[in-house]
């Protein structure tokens, strides 16, 4: 038994796997449905000739049509001229429509054909609706054997359609709908990596740019004239600093006798330095050029007791007042401005400084050509998200695809992608030119 068995598995047939491109996937499905409709081939092919021979019939009746005369005579001229021009319009159109039908013979097109052909016959009873009601007043036979032969047209054509949709022939149009998107997809991401290819190429320009930039920053900060900037920032830095402990005295001063300021500006609204002192004390000292601050609080010392504060409050406001004279007042106004003009005169050095204008202009272009590094970077990122989603939807959409045709033949598949050679080439072509 063994041995039987052995014989036995050596015989079974291995299972062959079927190669199918995506590009001639039309050929694989009409060899499909000639197989799957083998016992209608027959049928099919004897309808065709059916259709073919009622064409001619309907072309032979529309001659006769054009040569048949009136039987009443005494029909009016202008009667007979409105009659013939509707007869030639509508054997013009009925003509140029049966001459025009090229029914397919491929399984595949002769379906698409099947599914349209219905739609294509009432536009063109439409177009003709007013010829025939004028006509049937002439050769009502006539007309109705032509419809009558028009309609045999659509029948035949339909039974074909009926064959095709017994044997789920829409699975067919299914898998051909999904070749056509994935041809969709892969023409989208050919673009999509062609703009990802520009970008990056302006993003390497851009990097070749601040290279440049950065070797010329390099080149001046090594100089002399940057040494010489570097000095007079350092000194405006000390100098500013400076200014800040000079005047970070005066403003403690001033904040301890704030309330009483206000309170005696509510009173003295015309008083409108206070206000500057209230809100930017360092601004209000370097403008108040007369030092009418001074006089405004020896008049607020004077009238202390008519100003509303509390005890512990208005003693630490006449200690401040008592220190805030006017000697002491102009002393620090004067250190501060001197500083200021010193501060004024290192800045205007480092505006001029050789070193600064070329560092400036080479830093301005630095920030410029990272922010479209940044811009680009970001484009890219987006424009990969699409081409990621793409991918998956193309993915999934051959294993349909492939499941779908499978069932249909029976046997294992494996579909080979060569749609992105195809549209790769003439799509780049046209990118290009």
């Amino acid at each position: 038994m063994r041995i039987f068995d052995y014989f036995k598995k050596k015989k079974e047939p291995e299972n062959n796997i079927k190669e199918v491109e995506l590009s001639k996937i039309d050929k694989h499905i009409n060899l499909i449905l000639r197989q799957k409709l083998a016992s209608n081939n027959k049928t099919i092919t004897t309808t065709l000739n059916e259709i073919e021979e009622t064409q001619k019939n309907i072309i032979h009746k529309l001659r006769e049509l054009h040569k048949k005369n009136l039987m009443n005579p005494n029909i009016p001229r202008r009667e007979i001229q409105i009659m013939e021009g509707n007869r030639d319009n509508y054997i013009k159109n009925i003509a140029r429509f049966i001459t025009h039908m090229e029914v397919p013979k491929q399984y595949l097109e002769l379906y698409y054909y099947t599914t349209q052909f219905s739609g294509e016959l009432e536009k063109i009873f439409r177009e003709t609706q007013k010829n025939m009601f004028i006509l049937k007043e002439f050769f009502e036979n006539e007309i109705k054997n032509i419809n009558n032969e028009l309609n045999k047209l659509e029948e035949k054509i339909i039974s074909i359609r009926i064959i095709f949709e017994k044997h789920n022939i829409q699975k067919v149009e299914e898998i051909m709908q999904n070749v056509k998107k994935i041809k969709n997809n892969i023409t989208k991401e050919i673009r999509i990596k062609h703009e990802i290819s520009e970008h990056e190429a302006i993003i390497k320009e851009h990097e070749e740019k601040i290279k440049k930039l950065e070797e010329r920053i390099t080149t001046i900060t090594s100089g002399t004239d940057y040494k010489a900037l570097e000095n007079f920032k350092q000194e405006k830095e000390t100098t500013e600093n400076e200014i800040k402990k000079i005047f970070k005295e005066f403003d403690e001063k001033i904040s301890e006798i704030y309330t009483a300021l206000k309170k005696y500006y509510y009173k003295n609204p015309d008083k409108k330095i206070l206000k500057e002192y209230l809100e930017e004390p360092y601004k209000a000292l370097i403008n108040d050029n007369s030092l009418e601050i001074a006089y405004i609080l020896k008049d607020i010392a004077k009238n202390i007791n008519t100003i509303d504060l509390k005890d512990k409050k208005k003693e630490n406001t006449e200690e401040a007042l008592e220190k805030l004279s006017f000697e002491y007042i102009k002393n620090i106004q004067a250190q501060v401005k001197k500083l200021e003009d010193h501060k004024k005169h290192l800045q205007t050095k480092i505006t001029h400084n050789s070193a600064s204008l070329n560092l400036s202009e080479q830093e301005y272009w630095l920030k410029a050509n990272k922010e479209k590094i940044k811009s680009n970077t970001e484009i890219i990122l987006k424009l990969e998200d699409e081409l990621s989603v793409i991918e998956g939807e193309n993915k999934l959409l051959k294993k349909t695809i492939t499941e779908e045709l499978e069932k249909m033949m029976g046997e294992n598949i494996i579909l080979k992608d060569d749609l992105n050679l195809s549209i790769s080439v003439s799509l780049i072509v046209s990118l290009i030119y």
